[in-house]
């Protein structure tokens, strides 16, 4: 009776083993680059926008538009530290939009270079919009990888008649941009 059991046993660890190791389907499991702290360091890089996100109030991607949404091409956002005239460094983001010229159908390059600050995971942006209108952006960085950016708005939060006025899911609540290196 003994070896009857001892033989089951065997039987049961050598078909689950087995049963384990074949459920992979062959593929190497995805493994993403660790997430970075050192955001001063790892910004300075060119990144183009992949994807806009609605996230839900526990921050669940609802809703998701490629990042090159209506325009000919991607943007691109560049961080740099650069020297000033008085020889100081200054940290500066140039934005590369692009829109589809309706009269000659052509891809037109728009170029804004703004500065930036970070403190803690916050990105903090100045842009001189139109004239001599000061807009400053705040953003939470939610995620950052040696080629991933995952940047949330923080001064865009919809409420649900918004959501759903706009098409969006009536939890979409925050807007979430998704960037990647160009290199």
């Amino acid at each position: 009776m003994k070896k009857i059991f001892m033989f089951m046993s065997m039987s049961l660890l050598t078909m689950f083993s087995i049963g384990c190791s074949s459920d992979d389907g062959g593929e190497a499991p995805i493994i993403e680059p660790p997430l970075e702290t050192d955001y001063e360091k790892v910004i300075q890089n060119e990144w183009v926008f992949t994807n806009y996100q609605l996230l839900d109030k526990d921050r669940k991607v609802v809703f998701e538009v490629d990042g090159k949404g209506m325009a000919c091409k991607s943007n691109i956002w560049v961080f740099k530290e650069e020297l000033d005239a008085n020889k100081e460094k200054i940290k500066q983001r140039t934005d590369y939009t692009y829109v589809q010229n309706p009269d000659t159908d052509e891809c037109e390059e728009h170029k804004k270079t703004m500065p930036y600050s970070i403190n803690d995971k916050e990105l903090v942006t100045a842009l001189l919009n139109d004239g001599d209108q000061m807009m400053v952006y705040f953003f939470e960085i939610h995620e950052m990888r040696k080629n991933k950016m995952l940047l949330i708005r923080k001064d865009y939060e919809l409420t649900e008649e918004e959501a759903v006025l706009y098409g969006f899911p009536k939890e979409a609540k925050y807007l979430q941009y998704e960037l990647k290196t160009t290199k």
